[in-house]
C-alpha cells in the first residue's frame, strides 16, 4: 500500500481534494452528484439484470444444442448401423446433388 502513495504527487492530491471540497460546497452540485450515483446505481442494476437474462439463455440454448448433438449421434449410428438406410441417404444424397446441378 505503501508503494501506491509514493507514486502520487502529495501536491497534485491536496489540489484534487481542495477542487473537490470547492464543488462539493455548493449543493446544486452535491444534488447533482446524487443524481448521477443513483442513476448509475439504476444503471448498473439493469445491466445485471440484463446480463442474468443472457446467460440464462445462454444456458438454454447450450443445452439445446447438446441435445441436437446427442440426437445426431444417435441417429448416424442408426444410419451407420443399417445398410438399407445407408443406401437411401446416399441415394438421397446424389438426388439433391443433382437438382443443385440442374438449378444452376
Amino acid at each position: 500500500m505503501a508503494e501506491i502513495w509514493r507514486k502520487f504527487d502529495v501536491e497534485k492530491l491536496i489540489s484534487y481534494s481542495d477542487d473537490l471540497v470547492q464543488f462539493l460546497k455548493n449543493e446544486k452540485d452535491i444534488n447533482y452528484l446524487k443524481h448521477c450515483v443513483e442513476h448509475s446505481d439504476g444503471l448498473r442494476s439493469r445491466c445485471r439484470s440484463d446480463h442474468a437474462g443472457v446467460q440464462n439463455s445462454l444456458e438454454g440454448y447450450y443445452k439445446k444444442i447438446d441435445m441436437c448433438k446427442q440426437k445426431t449421434e444417435v441417429a448416424n449410428a442408426e444410419v451407420a448401423s443399417d445398410p438399407e438406410i445407408q443406401k437411401e441417404l446416399d441415394e438421397e444424397i446424389q438426388r439433391e446433388a443433382m437438382l443443385r446441378e440442374d438449378l444452376r
